[in-house]
């Protein structure tokens, strides 16, 4: 029928199909006309920016949606007042006495090189002072570290603060929910804050008990169907546990049984977590108190929560915090500083390895000058694709001269590095572009060759259980198996 033909009063007037999918696709290349400027206003990286206009210009709809989930890195409006509350912490610290631990700029001075440049930039960029006087110890099995942890919370005279990226409602969630409500039934302070992805399973049932015993929850940025504030990226992907403000945990274990190597499909788990006490403790407290106060606008400064801390140990310690709340990549810097004055050795376990260009030439760079590059990276994944676009850096790496190592067996999900024997960090950061740029983030920075040995003895343990990776064997492979590896690499500044 002709569309101008006329139609009885009361019919339906129907739109050609063709004429449907003529208004949607111009509608589509019009909505990317004008996404395109802002993703050149916004200045990513070139392969991100490329890639992105890739993706929209190809694929319009899908591009979009995709953009607007998880393309904007900064969380604009959120941010300024993430930025805000830090600055009222930190008001609030100044207000407060004894005064927050500090350390004279002559340490750092006194430093050798490389650990003196990494401090002054973790300094500089976090406004984490190198705290003297601290006890590290280090976990690298799941269920010891937890023991430890149920240990502490038990043992604590007046408050229990706890966050995670993930909180699984299993064995080991049961069992550190049973521990907080314990200490919230005795009166003591408790706080559960959990990020709204990493942990969106976590259901009301299981959390009300904990809520009844008098204990306070969180969710960081929770995922609110249909809400245009929820984004799947900017997650919180600290894991921190603070104790009276005087014993401090953190690394990369989050709450669940795979953690203690108990789910079979994903085997032994490999994970590196630390047990701080001394000064530095104050810098998680800081932390913790920062996001509670940005998921809840409750403020925790005061004398209970911030005492004064006696010296426990002769590590150096500093903690830096991350996120795209700030001004600067600070993990990011700190890493490629560190890599960039070793001298002699560095040594990197992670289990997601998507170096940017600058990363990636200070890894062949270093190897270029003669440093012992070593890298351990996972054999298996829960996160296949990440590794597949990681496998397509061997070749290059390799033919530098650096040296890769593939854990076996189970999942290695540590995140460590180890710098010439004298300075080390195990933290939440992973070797990725999510980590340095969208992921709220948390590490220890520990300066001395006492832990840094120890955290050698323990890379090196973990290398004679490893495949070594020969250029050969990466030559050999398929074509297949290279554009797979290539379409992942292309996907991965938007991983």
């Amino acid at each position: 029928m002709n569309l101008l033909q006329c139609r009885p009063v009361g019919a339906s007037f129907e739109i050609p199909w063709q004429v449907l999918v003529t208004l949607v696709t111009v509608a589509g290349y019009l909505m990317a006309f004008l996404l395109i400027p802002r993703i050149l206003l916004s200045q990513k990286e070139a392969g991100a920016t490329f890639a992105w206009i890739l993706v929209i210009a190809f694929l319009p709809w899908l591009g979009a949606l995709l953009f607007f989930l998880i393309g904007r890195t900064r969380v604009r409006r959120r941010a300024k007042r993430k930025v805000r509350y830090r600055v009222a912490i930190n008001q609030s610290l100044q207000g407060i006495g004894p005064k927050r631990p500090c350390c004279e700029n002559s340490v750092i001075e006194r430093l050798a090189e490389p650990c003196r440049s990494i401090a002054r930039v973790a300094a500089r960029l976090s406004e984490g002072p190198l705290f003297p006087g601290n006890a590290v110890d280090v976990f690298v099995e799941g269920e010891r570290c937890y023991v430890e942890m149920e240990r502490a919370i038990l043992g604590a005279e007046r408050n229990v603060h706890m966050m995670t990226y993930i909180y699984r409602e299993d064995e080991a969630g049961l069992r550190f929910r049973e521990a907080l409500m314990k200490k919230a039934r005795e009166g003591l302070e408790v706080r559960l804050l959990v990020d709204g992805f990493g942990s969106h399973a976590l259901g009301r049932r299981f959390v009300r008990p904990l809520e009844e015993a008098g204990a306070h929850f969180a969710r960081f940025m929770p995922v609110l169907p249909f809400s245009p504030h929820w984004r799947p990226n900017l997650r919180n992907h600290r894991k921190i546990l603070v104790v009276d403000g005087r014993i401090g945990f953190t690394g990369g274990l989050n709450i669940g049984d795979e953690y203690r190597g108990r789910k079979r499909r994903l085997g032994p788990w490999r994970d590196t977590h630390l047990e701080l006490r001394g000064p530095a403790v104050w810098r998680l407290q800081e932390t913790f108190a920062e996001d509670w106060f940005f998921a809840t606008r409750q403020d925790l400064i005061s004398l209970d929560h911030f005492p004064a801390i006696a010296p426990a140990g002769d590590d150096l310690v500093q903690v830096v915090d991350s996120g795209p709340d700030h001004a600067h990549e600070n993990l990011h810097a700190v890493f490629f500083t560190a890599i960039s004055r070793a001298e002699r050795s560095i040594f990197i376990t992670t289990p997601y390895f998507v170096p940017d260009p600058a990363m990636l030439e200070a890894l062949k760079t270093a190897a270029f000058r003669g440093v012992d590059v070593r890298l351990l990276l996972p054999g298996r994944s829960d996160m296949r694709l990440v590794q597949v676009a990681g496998r397509s850096f061997y070749r290059e790496l390799l033919e530098a001269g650096v040296r890769i190592w593939e854990h076996r067996p189970g999942v290695l999900h540590a995140k460590t590095m180890v710098i010439d024997g004298t300075w080390s960090t195990v933290g939440s950061a992973n070797m990725d572009i999510r980590s340095f740029r969208l992921n709220f983030e948390c590490n220890v920075l520990v300066t001395g060759t006492s832990f840094a040995e120890r955290m050698q003895r323990i890379f090196e343990d973990d290398l004679a259980r490893a495949r070594p990776v020969t250029l050969e064997s990466v030559r050999r492979k398929n074509v297949w198996r290279r554009l797979s590896e290539g379409f992942a690499r292309a996907l991965s500044p938007v991983l």
